[in-house]
């Protein structure tokens, strides 16, 4: 098993570690079921399938090459193999009783037996033959020896793990000329008996880069002369707009193209990437088509202009100096999460919000968060959007879910702090309680930038706020119709002391409680929210436009829901953890920490 440059860097990675002479057993996981280069006899360039690749171009020299899936149960590369292999069947038939040369079997446990039988038969020198080389591929090795707790596992399935563990440290096998190759997608899917094991070599099979990208799609327009007329964007350009997908991919969107004779632009790019991408996770993750930029987002505008620097570097292709994620924070109804989607149309890059990977089946929760990472690592540069991170991310000390919460958590945090994929993976975690929110993942490294976000802060704010918000919901309103006077919430007491609300008790918190209390105005969710109440009344009355008695009328009738209290609590929370100063409005920016940390441990304790 020689390397060689006209080899994927995968190939030779699994050929050196076979040279080393004490590993004959491969995982081999990642994108393998997309089309690997190879090289013709006549020095073409072919794309091929996985099997194909291995049997041809990996072990070409081999006397034999055994394949087994469950599915098709035991193949063979040539007529040859097949014969040599019935013969030892009938042989096995002979001595054991069995009938295996009637028909092979499909189980795994009894189809791996079988190929060890064939396999001492032919590598042990004791035989009085020379020996010969073979190559056993397994495909789909996750359904062969599924993830899962030995302890619940039938008895064929523990057979089948201990024969696979048992292949990879038996003195015959790694003596002679003999590979044993385990296929699949995601290490999660395996059983970790297998993954685990320091007998074992595991090499990935990634998306193709950019340059292998192009070369692909070379490839394609020479088979298909059809798609000069089509492409509308160089060979160059196409390959940098499809990061993140496979040639099996490319080969689906050139395809289309012809198909339906579409014009292939950026946008017709874009379209087919999210379509394919969101498929190819098995819809773990959104793309997000921006509908606004900075320009929809009213107030903020120290966090406006940092942001939008951000996105400049990005443009720039400076990306060194950009931040490894952000921490978007503060009380419920600031406009985090719009936010971050109005600067997914600034920034430039693709951007994704992160769906539901959980699962009740053991192990493919790992296998989804496995999938979901290799995707971002090929698509970068990404943004990646997590909403309610405290909820959806966990934390080390998960469970209750045999350690997979906990396993999830440490895979991610190991990626947000690789700085391997600084600016090439941009994380928005996005949360209004940042204080339970686990420090391995907002610590400087990670989430770096804490930016928090507050009510506006005067009258005259939030009636900006109020237009701004007016044309986000598609509100046809008169011109006085946002001339009026917004409800406001009580004032928070924020007070600290244990007999607060007892009768006689005077709260004394001074200058905090009189900077965290002084939030009476409303977020832009509740505004928005009575913008929307206001439409309402005007087409029960028949009528589209906005007036400003319908707008009255539902002001006077407005309550705020959220606990002031609770808000005290979730603007302390933001400034303890911004790391900005100048992210804070100035009354809240000398605040003294001490006492926030002190309102923030008791308050925590109720909320």
């Amino acid at each position: 098993m020689p390397t060689s440059p006209s080899l994927p860097t995968w190939a030779n990675e699994l050929a050196e570690k076979y040279r080393g002479g004490t590993i004959i057993e491969f995982v081999v996981h990642g994108a393998v079921l997309d089309l690997v280069r190879a090289t013709g006899s006549k020095g073409e360039r072919q794309y091929l399938s996985l099997k194909t690749f291995l049997e041809d171009h990996i072990f070409p020299r081999r006397d034999a090459v055994v394949s087994y899936d469950v599915s098709r149960g035991i193949t063979f590369r040539d007529d040859e193999t097949f014969g040599d292999f019935h013969r030892v069947a009938q042989a096995v038939d002979a001595a054991s009783g069995t009938n295996y040369g009637q028909g092979l079997p499909r189980d795994p446990r009894r189809a791996l037996y079988l190929i060890e039988r064939y396999m001492r038969s032919k590598v042990d020198p004791r035989g009085g033959v020379k020996p010969k080389s073979i190559a056993v591929i397994v495909e789909y090795a996750g359904m062969v020896c599924p993830a899962g707790d030995p302890g619940h596992m039938s008895s064929d399935e523990q057979a089948t793990l201990v024969t696979l563990l048992r292949w990879a440290n038996d003195p015959l096998f790694v003596k002679a000329d003999l590979t044993v190759v385990l296929v699949c997608e995601n290490l999660a899917e395996l059983s970790p008996a297998l993954v685990k094991s320091p007998h074992l070599g595991k090499v990935e099979v990634k998306l193709p880069e950019e340059a292998e990208r192009r070369e692909f799609l070379e490839h394609r327009f020479q088979e298909m002369p059809a798609l000069q007329k089509l492409a509308k964007v160089d060979v160059r350009v196409m390959a940098k707009l499809t990061a993140g997908l496979s040639r099996v991919n490319l080969h689906h969107v050139t395809a289309q193209a012809v198909a339906n004779e579409a014009e292939i632009t950026g946008d017709f790019l874009n379209r087919q990437k999210k379509e394919l991408i969101e498929k190819e996770c098995y819809g773990l993750l959104e793309f997000l088509a921006p509908r606004y930029t900075m320009d929809a987002v009213s107030g903020h505008a120290s966090v406006k202009q940092w942001l939008e620097e951000d996105a400049k570097l990005i443009r720039e292709g400076r990306v060194d100096a950009l931040p490894m994620g952000y921490l978007i924070m503060g009380p419920v109804g600031t406009g985090k999460t719009f936010l971050i989607q109005c600067y997914t149309g600034s920034i430039g890059i693709p951007c994704v919000k992160l769906l539901n990977f959980r699962s009740q089946w053991q192990g493919v929760t790992e296998g989804n968060w496995e999938k979901i990472l290799n995707v971002l690592k090929a698509t970068g540069p990404v943004g990646v959007i997590i909403d309610e991170a405290d909820a959806a991310l966990g934390n080390r000390d998960a469970s209750g879910d045999s350690g997979t919460s906990s396993r999830i958590f440490s895979q991610l945090a190991a990626t947000m702090g690789d700085t391997r994929y600084r600016g090439h993976i941009l994380w928005f975690l996005i949360t209004c309680r940042p204080d339970i929110l686990p420090i391995d993942l907002k610590r400087q490294g990670r989430a770096e930038v804490h930016i928090p976000l507050f009510y506006p802060e005067t009258e005259e704010d939030q009636k900006i706020m109020l237009g701004i918000l007016a044309k986000k919901v598609g509100a046809s309103v008169a011109k006085d119709a946002l001339d009026i006077t917004l409800p406001t919430r009580p004032a928070s007491h924020a007070c600290e002391d244990d007999d607060h609300g007892e009768e006689g008790h005077e709260c004394g918190s001074g200058d905090l409680v009189a900077s965290l209390g002084s939030q009476t105005t409303l977020s832009g969710a509740e505004i928005e929210a009575l913008l929307i109440r206001a439409k309402r009344r005007a087409y029960l009355c028949s009528r589209d436009e906005i007036t400003k008695e319908d707008m009255e009328l539902e002001s006077k009738a407005f309550a705020p829901s959220l606990s002031a209290d609770e808000l005290a609590l979730q603007i302390a929370t933001a400034v303890l953890e911004c790391s900005d100063k100048r992210f804070l409005p100035e009354k809240l920016r000398d605040l003294d920490r001490g006492k926030l940390m002190d309102f923030v441990r008791q308050a925590g304790e109720l909320y």
